[in-house]
C-alpha cells in the first residue's frame, strides 16, 4: 500500500512519512467516499449535535426551575415582612394580616398557628398566648414551590 502512495502520477511525497503520504494520497485520489463511510460520519456528528441540544435544553430547564424558586422566595420573604411589620393580632381569623400582591403565575397562602403558653406546642385552634408562627406557602402552576416559617410575637 505504501509503495501505491509514493508511486501515484500526482505525487512527490517521498521522505515525508507514511502517515502523511496517506493523507495526501487520499487528498489525491478522485474516486471519493463510499456510502458507508458517508453514513458512519452523518452518525458521529447526529449523535454530537444530540448531545450539544441535550445540554442545551438541560440548562435551560435548571435556569427556569431557579428562576421560579428565586421568584417564590422572594414573595415569601416579602410576606413574612409585611406580617413581622405589622402589629399583633390576637385574632388574625377576624382582622386577617396583610398579605402581597403575588406576581402573574404565583399564588401566597398564609397560614397561622398558635402558642400553647407556658412550654406546650403549636396549634392550629385560635389561642391568644402571644406568640404565633405564621407559615407562608408559595405555589405556581406545577404546585407548592417554597414553604417559610417566621413568628409573631405580642410585645
Amino acid at each position: 500500500m505504501t509503495e501505491a502512495i509514493f508511486r501515484h502520477p500526482r505525487s512527490d511525497r517521498r521522505g515525508k512519512g507514511w502517515a502523511r503520504a496517506a493523507w495526501e494520497w487520499v487528498k489525491l485520489d478522485e474516486r471519493g467516499l463510499s456510502i458507508a463511510e458517508e453514513l458512519i460520519s452523518i452518525g458521529i456528528l447526529t449523535f454530537a449535535v444530540g448531545i450539544v441540544l441535550a445540554g442545551i435544553y438541560t440548562g435551560t430547564v435548571g435556569v427556569k426551575t431557579r428562576h421560579r424558586r428565586v421568584s417564590a422566595a422572594s414573595l415569601a420573604r416579602s410576606q413574612l415582612e409585611l406580617v413581622a411589620d405589622s402589629a399583633y393580632r390576637p385574632d388574625p381569623t377576624a382582622i386577617p394580616y396583610p398579605s402581597v400582591v403575588p406576581a402573574a403565575g404565583y399564588s401566597v397562602v398564609v397560614g397561622l398557628e398558635y402558642w400553647i403558653a407556658p412550654g406546650g406546642p403549636f396549634t392550629t385552634t385560635l389561642r391568644n398566648d402571644g406568640m404565633q408562627k405564621v407559615i407562608v406557602t408559595v405555589s405556581g402552576s406545577e404546585g407548592q414551590i417554597l414553604q417559610l416559617e417566621g413568628y409573631q410575637v405580642d410585645r
